[in-house]
């Protein structure tokens, strides 16, 4: 009888855990989304401030960029996902033809990238002013900058860079 119990308690403390990891596991997705969308509102708001578009700007700039955007992300998932297969330690099995299958596949990425900033640039031409397209090159940099610095101040400023 004592057997039973124990077995029914372990099996109930094993169901529990299990529950409590998948419950985590959704409120952190839910946590990382609502920070992506926070993120991108925040790089809308900056690009919006730096740029001074106007309203016919921004009405034609707006879709093309965020397709733009969308279709970058896309492919930086593919690539860090492709980057994990590459790693040393998850190469060392694979055949000569394998590791070179994976390379190109990396190529072939960062050449879409390419041809898809290509194709950005372009269909921005005939939206906004040239001035305004480099301009954008260095906002977003400076976006990226500004977004690292507050993350390295919330983690406590672990890493110091020099400017």
């Amino acid at each position: 009888m004592l057997k039973i119990i124990y077995t029914k308690t372990t099996h109930m403390k094993k169901i529990t855990t299990l529950l409590l990891l998948f419950f985590c596991g959704i409120l952190f997705a839910q946590d990382f989304n609502k920070r992506a969308e926070r993120v991108k509102a925040l790089r809308v708001a900056f690009i919006s401030s730096k740029l001074d578009l106007t309203s016919q700007e921004a009405e034609k700039f707006w879709p093309i960029f965020n397709k733009f955007s969308d279709t970058q992300l896309d492919l930086h998932k593919q690539k860090r996902q492709l980057m994990l297969k590459l790693k040393p330690e998850n190469t060392a099995g694979l055949s000569d033809a394998a590791t070179l299958k994976l390379l190109n596949e990396s190529e072939n990425i960062d050449s879409e990238l390419d041809n898809k900033k290509r194709l950005f640039i372009k269909e921005l031409q005939g939206v906004i002013p040239p001035q305004k397209i480099l301009m954008l090159k260095k906002i977003e940099e400076e976006f990226k900058s500004t977004l690292l610095k507050q993350f390295k101040n919330r983690r406590g400023g672990a890493s110091t860079t020099k400017e």
